[in-house]
């Protein structure tokens, strides 16, 4: 199986060594617009380095491309993969605003082509526990939050180019909820604040560094996110995604889920590898198969996920919360 990797930054070698990984794949093609990045990955993985993905693709024909580009590329990269052929693994955001998002699904949709999303974090064996344990019993609050600094991929410094934290980086935390908790973890509301306390607005930084979204749930929970660009390197415990429920508070710490039992006990739920490599298994798998039951997630419901985050956004622009209209759960 032939794979093309397009974006050789963090998240693009992370995929790229995990295609590199999966039995019988061959990463054939890096395409990004730094020659030398593009080759330095190829001289770890393999295959052949290029400034264009049309390039790429028309010259390595692969039967799977990673979308590790800058967001703003997304579709129009997704859809020249469909066209060829291929399917897709797209890092989040898949685009901005949900009629960009909803044309790629038609576009999908027609080709017969898969289309998923990195949301990782329901790849995890602690997902899969916490989900199993959570099941039937009443929740009461979710927490989420992480402290951070000006982020390091400079195109984040503008609301335009990557949403915003929530989007950037609390979507996955709001993912992981909707994932354990199935139709009780549905945001039905959100409200936002956001505010920029430490950054001047110029041409380089256009974005909020502080967000605080509170969110209602159809299973009657309440939570909030908490995050912000205004903490510095190296601050201890600056991050966790905490569910409380009846007899029991499930804590997500990177890739580790904790169980923490109202007897006391707590299990600890290591994950066997990074999430990422799971779900990029996982695609890979559909993409050689054509089975897609094991994937935690198809397009559309990424895209709900999604969706909350530009609500939040919007409710953060306006001043007035949001409600959020779900289809019926099946």
């Amino acid at each position: 199986m032939r794979v093309a990797i397009v974006g050789a930054g963090r998240r693009g070698i992370v995929h790229g060594r995990a295609a590199a990984t999966f039995p019988d794949c061959e990463v054939v093609a890096v395409v990004d617009p730094d020659a030398a990045r593009a080759q330095a990955l190829v001289g770890e993985l393999g295959g052949r380095a290029f400034s264009s993905h049309l390039e790429a693709i028309a010259a390595t024909q692969p039967d799977a491309v990673v979308l590790c580009s800058p967001p703003p590329l997304h579709v129009a990269q997704a859809i020249d993969a469909i066209a060829a052929g291929a399917t897709v693994l797209v890092e989040k955001p898949v685009a901005l605003d949900l009629a960009s998002v909803a044309h790629l699904e038609t576009v999908s949709r027609a080709a017969g082509r898969l289309v998923l999303v990195c949301q990782q974090l329901r790849y995890t064996a602690g997902a899969l526990r916490a989900k199993q344990a959570l099941e039937g019993r009443r929740v009461a609050l979710v927490h989420s939050w992480v402290y951070r600094q000006k982020p390091d991929i400079k195109g984040n410094w503008r609301r335009s180019w990557g949403g915003g934290h929530i989007v950037e980086n609390q979507i996955h935390p709001i993912d992981l909820t909707r994932y354990v908790l199935g139709d009780r973890g549905e945001p039905t509301s959100v409200f936002a604040r956001y505010g920029n306390r430490f950054y001047d607005v110029d041409a380089d930084w256009d974005n909020w560094d502080s967000y605080s979204v509170s969110l209602e749930f159809r299973g009657g929970a309440v939570g909030g996110v908490a995050t912000t660009y205004g903490a510095f390197p190296g601050l201890p415990q600056s991050s966790g995604h905490d569910i409380i429920a009846e007899g029991l508070a499930v804590r997500f710490r990177g890739n580790r889920a904790e169980l923490h039992w109202a007897d006391g006990s707590v299990e600890i739920v290591e994950a066997a590898e990074e999430a990422t490599i799971s779900m990029n298994h996982a695609f890979l798998e559909a993409t050689r198969t054509g089975e897609t039951s094991h994937l935690r997630q198809d397009y559309a419901d990424a895209n709900r996920s999604l969706a909350i985050c530009l609500a939040a956004n919007d409710s953060a622009r306006t001043g007035h919360p949001i409600t959020l209209g779900w289809p019926d759960a099946d």
